[in-house]
């Protein structure tokens, strides 16, 4: 029988990914730079599954760095690699690599794309639509050239939803809903009730951010618990199949929210999740 730790997923990046948003606001922090990697971040938190998400391009595909952040996740039960990064970058080979590491690591599940289904806005909607169907599709063959079935799970956020075309998201497995601003944490359960409703087949995920990049500070620990507590309840009622945490990157330099999240994930996660 699941239990809650099982549906953990850690968002993972490189190092020092954002430092560079720790100067927006001095507020709520010890220090101004956080050097904890994907595994240690999954660790602290005792989560079991991890995202490997490529920023810039990095780790690039096929690369030492790539292998060696396979190598720190093997006791992971469940491994998602990016095959779109920050922005929807992409380099082209992700999925090649991902099949790669299929091979030699049996906790590969899949694909991860980030902010894939945000980009192009300067785009028409009809150009918008070719650009991701394309992207998805190419994803898409890659992965089924792998020795077992991969899955595609893309980010969703709602304020985009109108941006997205049905046929993009016919080939996308599991959805994850983030909550960019963190104020709009405050009507989350309306938010979700939206997604359900514009995605009603398809699996989901809830996003948890601890840090509120727009305003340059720890999401609040009022917000983090709504956010928590709301997303352990659509766990229960079987609504959603995970939470994701984001992300190490932010983690080690003493937000509010990382340490209320400590405790909270050591209070449920050994709680059942109903068959």
């Amino acid at each position: 029988m699941a239990t809650v730790r099982d549906k953990l997923w850690m968002f993972g990046v490189r190092p020092h990914q954002d430092d560079i948003w720790f100067r927006k606001s001095t507020e709520d922090r010890v220090r101004f730079r956080s050097r904890i990697t994907p595994g240690e971040a999954a660790l602290m938190l005792d989560v079991p599954n991890v995202m490997m998400i490529n920023c810039e391009g990095e780790p690039v595909p096929f690369s030492e760095d790539a292998y060696g952040y396979a190598e720190s996740f093997v006791s992971m039960d469940n491994v998602l690699w990016g095959a779109t990064g920050s922005g929807g970058f992409r380099i082209g080979n992700e999925e090649k690599f991902i099949c790669k590491l299929a091979e030699e690591y049996p906790n590969i599940r899949g694909a991860f794309c980030d902010d894939l289904l945000g980009s192009g806005s300067k785009l028409s909607y009809e150009e918008r639509k070719n650009k991701h169907l394309k992207i998805v599709s190419d994803i898409r063959n890659g992965l089924d050239q792998a020795c077992r079935p991969m899955e595609i799970h893309a980010v969703y956020y709602i304020h985009k939803a109108d941006s997205i075309a049905p046929e993009v998201l016919e080939k996308i497995d599991v959805l994850s809903l983030w909550t960019w601003f963190s104020e709009e944490l405050d009507h989350i359960e309306d938010s979700f009730g939206k997604f359900e409703r514009y995605c009603p087949e398809h699996r989901k995920m809830i996003g948890i951010y601890m840090f509120d990049f727009d305003a340059g500070k720890s999401v609040t620990v009022e917000r983090m618990e709504h956010q928590c507590e709301f997303a352990l309840k659509m766990l229960k009622e079987k609504r959603i199949e995970g939470m994701i945490i984001e992300t190490n990157s932010v983690m080690g330099i003493g937000l509010p929210s990382e340490l209320w999240l400590r405790g909270w994930i050591r209070k449920v996660k050994n709680d059942v999740i109903p068959d």
